[in-house]
Formats: C-alpha cells, structure tokens, sequence
C-alpha cells in the first residue's frame, strides 16, 4: 500500500542544484525507461516522465554527471509526483529518494553539487 508522503520543500535535508541530466535510465515493470531532470541533491532528485509510477514504486536508477565519467548507479523510491499536461501532451513530475546510494557516490554528488553552486554564485 502506498503512503502518500507530503514533503515541506522549504525544508529540505540536502541542498539541492539545478541539473539537466540528457539521460536517466530507470527499470520499472521490467520496461527501461528514460527521462530528465530539474534539479537533484544528494538524497533524490526530480523528474519528468510519461512513465506511470505510483508513490512506494521502487526501481534500479542510473544516470552519468556532466563530467561524463561518474555514473551514478542505486535503487531509488518514488516519494511524490504531480501530473503535468501542456500542449496535449501529459507527463508526470516524479520526486525519488535515493534508497542505497553508496557513501562515496554521495560523496562525489555532494561535491559536485557544491562546485555547481559555487559557480552559480560567482556567475551571479
């Protein structure tokens, strides 16, 4: 049974950075699927995805950082989704958790986020 989980997205446990990822693999009801995403942390990120996913859904995630040599690879958990649909087409917001991110893989996401954010800010 899923449990509808509300997140306050003002109080987040991980500082989160926009990231467009071209590729994020994902296995659900042994169908691959692929998508993209808005932002991510070292706990989760968001997406957007044809794909029906129901909040609990768990399913294998994979995806390769901008430097293209880091793939990120661990279970992730839908934790909220909301549905979009612009021009006719219908897609789904998707929130995950990252369920079984290796400590060291966490570690390189942490530090790639803080260079993201720091160039961010010397842009500004």
């Amino acid at each position: 049974m899923a449990v509808d989980k509300t997140i306050d997205r003002d109080r987040r446990a991980y500082e989160r950075a926009p990231f467009l990822v071209l590729e994020i693999k994902g296995e659900h009801s042994n169908k691959v699927f692929l998508a993209q995403t808005e932002n991510i942390s070292q706990g989760g990120l968001f997406f957007s995805s044809r794909q029906s996913l129901k909040i609990g859904d768990r399913f294998p995630l994979e995806f390769v950082l901008p430097d293209n040599k880091t793939v990120v690879r661990c279970t992730s958990e839908v934790v909220w989704k909301k549905r979009y649909d612009q021009s006719g087409l219908a897609s789904e917001g998707i929130g995950i958790r990252f369920v079984d991110l290796e400590p060291e893989q966490k570690k390189i996401l942490g530090d790639w986020i803080d260079r993201e954010e720091e160039e961010e800010k010397d842009s500004s």
